[in-house]
């Protein structure tokens, strides 16, 4: 999830193991998750989740206008 985020910051057609790549993905942590549930009837495409990474500082300055959504399905 990490690596996707990096990919859009920076912009795309970096190849894996560009270290600018890297560092940026180093940068961002998961800070929600909410995975399907059948029993609530709640379904992120096929049975997958939502999360919701952010940097450290944004979470500090308490920027959470700046999390990225990342779908897994």
């Amino acid at each position: 999830m990490e690596y996707e985020i990096a990919d859009v910051e920076l912009g795309p057609g970096r190849p894996w193991g560009d270290p600018s790549l890297d560092r940026e993905a180093e940068r961002w942590f998961l800070l929600a998750q909410f995975d399907s549930d059948d029993d609530a009837k709640m379904m992120w495409g096929d049975a997958g989740a939502l999360c919701w990474l952010i940097r450290p500082e944004d979470l500090t300055a308490m920027r959470f206008d700046r999390a990225r959504l990342v779908p897994q399905c």
